[in-house]
């Protein structure tokens, strides 16, 4: 790891099983303790801001903006808060990977900092291959910690918080599965659209937010796909997490930080900021507010994503922003040369093949647009290889 004056301490990580690497991520939910006596802020707006409101106190508060609705409402409520209470405003960083149409923001990130104005320092920085998940940021990570580590592109968290140094990183980590995914909200927008403009697919989607689970898991199976290179036994794992989501929505948002997956991946983002003495801040999934908007929505009324950020957002960013539904997709930064060029020499070695078929599984990594839930099998494997050198 680069120098830092926090380098010579051990970055401790998680721990991940042998099933775990298989299936790309930690599997299984902890404990959640819900304060219902506690006080809850009923003001998710302002529970948001508070939550956005330390790593202003730290500085540099350096925003990940992708330009995605989370870094989006983040950088948007940082910068307004900043000038509202005298704080030194936050530095929009931002990675672009020219030659991927897939990972291109442009447009939106040009539209959001024109609509925030310009008193917000915007770093943009060209990704070639550093980010790749065997690259140079990740690669001594892996090599401190003897094992795969989540999330496999640790490497983004490595180069945000060298630019955080010595202050705060804010991500929008937790968005998608706080704001979104609540099977009561889409019922109840599918109930208040009825005869108005509903698609077939609107109505598969209520068809599955109203199913018991197995028909939700068997349906989150064909999203995720046939995953060739996991055997048999160990592929029917795959969605039961995804399908376990209460349909109460404040119980659905709770759900949210639930996961083992999230804490693990928490835990990993803030040990390697950490090494920068650089502190993580994910306002959105920070307990006070999910805790608030939880209560906002209640058992039964709910938001809808575009509501959710709408709520947060206010006049803070364009409309068209709040409500766009389409993602970023950064897969081929992550398999980039460097991993490709491993998988194509690979021996099938370094992987648990009762679990996974190293045929299929070498298909996958040299396929046009590798699964990203095999990153920690390349890993893995790759660390064996590193062994035998």
């Amino acid at each position: 790891m680069p120098s830092s004056c926090t380098d010579e301490r051990p970055t401790v990580l998680p721990t991940l099983s042998a099933r775990e690497i298989a299936l790309g991520c930690p599997v299984g939910a902890v404990p959640l303790l819900l304060a219902r006596a506690a006080r809850v802020d009923p003001d998710p707006v302002r529970a948001l801001r508070d939550a956005v409101r330390p790593a202003l106190l730290r500085p540099p508060c350096v925003v990940a903006f992708s330009g995605g609705r989370d870094s989006a409402l983040l950088l948007a409520v940082a910068a307004d808060l900043a000038a509202r209470e005298g704080l030194p405003a936050p530095i929009a960083v931002t990675f672009r990977y020219p030659g991927d149409p897939a990972a291109d923001e442009t447009a939106w990130q040009e539209k959001v900092l024109a609509h925030l104005g310009s008193r917000i320092e915007w770093i943009r920085r060209d990704i070639t291959g550093e980010l790749d998940v065997l690259g140079p940021l990740t690669t001594p990570v892996l090599r401190e910690h003897g094992a795969p580590v989540y999330p496999a592109a640790v490497g983004n968290t490595v180069l945000l918080a060298r630019y955080a140094r010595g202050g705060s990183l804010v991500t929008g980590n937790g968005g998608d599965e706080v704001l979104g995914g609540h099977r009561a909200a889409v019922l109840r927008a599918v109930v208040r659209r009825r005869g108005r403009g509903l698609t077939g697919a609107d109505w598969r989607l209520a068809a599955t937010c109203a199913a018991p689970a197995p028909v939700r898991r068997h349906r989150a199976r064909r999203v995720l796909g046939d995953a060739p290179w996991l055997r048999p036994p160990l592929r029917r794992a795959l969605g039961v997490d995804g399908a376990a989501r209460p349909l109460r929505f404040d119980r659905s948002v709770w759900s949210a930080l639930a996961p083992r997956a999230v804490l693990v991946g928490r835990r990993t983002r803030a040990a390697v900021a950490g090494q920068y003495d650089c502190a993580l801040v994910e306002p959105l999934g920070a307990a006070d507010f999910v805790a608030s908007y939880a209560a906002f929505g209640g058992p039964w009324g709910g938001l809808t994503r575009a509501e959710g950020t709408r709520l947060l957002a206010g006049e803070l960013l364009p409309p068209e922003v709040v409500s766009r539904r389409d993602k970023a997709y950064f897969n081929a930064s992550r398999f980039g040369a460097v991993s490709r060029a491993f998988a194509r020499e690979w021996d099938g070695g370094g992987v648990d093949q009762d679990l996974v078929d190293p045929v299929a599984l070498r298909a996958a990594w040299l396929s046009e647009v590798p699964p990203a839930s095999t990153a920690l099998l390349l890993q893995q494997a790759w660390l064996a290889s590193a062994e035998e050198r």
